[in-house]
């Protein structure tokens, strides 16, 4: 599993969550296990998107897909994405 983070600023938050939404089977067909949304604090339009996939080859496939991109741009995505791909090393519950 890897967890790849997306940071981008939108026009209108409401419309993108529609959108992504509305892709959410299309992720999933392309190896997206988990989605958490955040919003920056004090921020209308400021997102990152945490998502876990079966592997980086799947999610790298899926990043560099045209889909994305159009999807995207339609979804009102201002500029270009900040992309961390991470590997988690450690995890600690209460």
């Amino acid at each position: 599993m890897v967890t790849i983070d997306v940071r981008h600023k939108v026009r209108d938050f409401e419309r993108w969550k529609q959108m992504f939404d509305g892709a959410a089977g299309a992720r999933r067909a392309a190896g997206e296990l988990a989605c958490r949304i955040y919003l920056r604090h004090g921020s209308a339009d400021d997102v990152l998107v945490s998502m876990d996939w079966e592997s980086l080859e799947r999610a790298q496939a899926f990043l560099a897909s045209p889909e994305l991109a159009a999807g995207m741009q339609a979804a009102g995505v201002r500029e270009m994405p900040q992309i961390a791909i991470l590997r988690r090393v450690d995890h600690y519950a209460p």
